[in-house]
């Protein structure tokens, strides 16, 4: 059951696996950029339903397309 809260480990998760897109050489340089794609994956997965396993692919394929260097 998805108690709206997030465990610390989740945001751990959630954590890395922003991390790891944000630092790739095609995400924006925008400051900003960082800031809207940390909102998104808040708002996206509210506590107790991210799974990095599944959700990684499509947050990196949302990413490329929003906050991709070469997007808008």
């Amino acid at each position: 059951m998805n108690s709206g809260i997030f465990e610390p480990s989740e945001l751990a998760e959630m954590r890395d696996v922003f991390d790891e897109i944000t630092s790739q050489p095609w995400f924006s340089r925008d400051p900003g950029a960082k800031k809207a794609f940390a909102k998104y994956l808040l708002d996206a997965y509210p506590g107790g339903t991210f799974n990095p396993a599944t959700d990684k692919p499509m947050l990196e394929a949302t990413a490329r397309a929003h906050y991709g260097r070469d997007a808008g």
